[in-house]
Order: C-alpha cells, then structure tokens, then sequence
C-alpha cells in the first residue's frame, strides 16, 4: 500500500518553489509556527488540518487534490 501524505506532498512543492513561509504566514493569517512545523521542519512532522490546507492551497492557486493524488517521497 503507498502512503499518501498531502502535507508531506505540499511541503516538497513549498520547498521546490522556495515559497517564503512568513510571507505566506501573512497572506493566508495561519500562524508562522503552525507552518513552519507542517511544512518547514521535518522533524515535527504536524499534519495540516483540512482549514489550513484549502487556506493554503487557495493561496498557491493550486487544487488540493494536486498534493492528495501523489505519492509521497520519504
């Protein structure tokens, strides 16, 4: 069975894109540190919850099912 992770999936795009976390923090009012510990710092590992990740993907101008129908890279 494949993991799929539209966290995971989502940081990979951020970090490919060098999306700038605190610019994003101001745009979308989700906190920088909520952000940064799901999609800036592998170690912690925190799921976005449904809310942030539309709110996100709103501000990416970008389908949510793009990062939910891939296949996570570990």
């Amino acid at each position: 069975m494949r993991e799929i992770s539209a966290t995971k999936n989502m940081a990979k795009y951020i970090k490919e894109k060098a999306i700038n976390l605190s610019a994003m923090s101001r745009e979308t009012g989700i906190a920088y540190s909520a952000l940064y510990a799901s999609l800036g710092d592998k170690n912690r590992d925190r799921p976005l919850s449904i809310d942030e990740a539309i709110v996100i993907c709103k501000f990416l101008d970008i389908d949510p099912r793009e990062f939910a129908e891939q296949e996570t890279v570990k």
